[in-house]
């Protein structure tokens, strides 16, 4: 049987970096729900957003987009700690509306997460010395 002609082009360490990632992921926290990962990517690179921004990027109901950011916040739900991530602040434009920014460790882990995607040959090469 002959291969497919795209199978000579796929590397399965092509996948490390993304590995890579949900370790990181998993490190945070063993059970965090994949969609609270995609809600902190989708915050992360777009700051501002409201509740509602978040659910129409991801195709998710307000609700769950509002239950993902409380869990990605300092506070989950029944006063469980969150994961301290993210913060919802009033809009200063329109008070019923909340923008979602990160927090200090959000800004961390979505530097930690950028650095474990740069490709090897975008990180500072060594300097020889003659």
């Amino acid at each position: 049987m002959a291969a497919h002609p795209t199978d000579a082009a796929w590397r399965p360490e092509g996948l490390d970096p993304i590995v890579r990632v949900v370790e990181a992921f998993r490190a945070l926290d063993p059970d965090l729900p994949i969609q609270y990962a995609l809600s902190f990517l989708t915050i992360a690179q777009n700051e501002g957003l409201s509740i509602r921004d978040l659910s129409e990027r991801l195709g998710i109901a307000q609700s769950s987009a509002s239950r993902n950011v409380a869990a990605l916040s300092k506070w989950h739900s029944f006063g469980k700690a969150g994961h301290d991530l993210v913060q919802a602040e009033e809009d200063p434009r329109e008070r019923r509306r909340k923008v979602i920014t990160l927090t200090p460790q959000g800004r961390d882990l979505a530097r930690r997460l950028t650095d474990l995607l740069a490709p090897p040959e975008s990180q500072a090469p060594l300097r020889r010395t003659a």
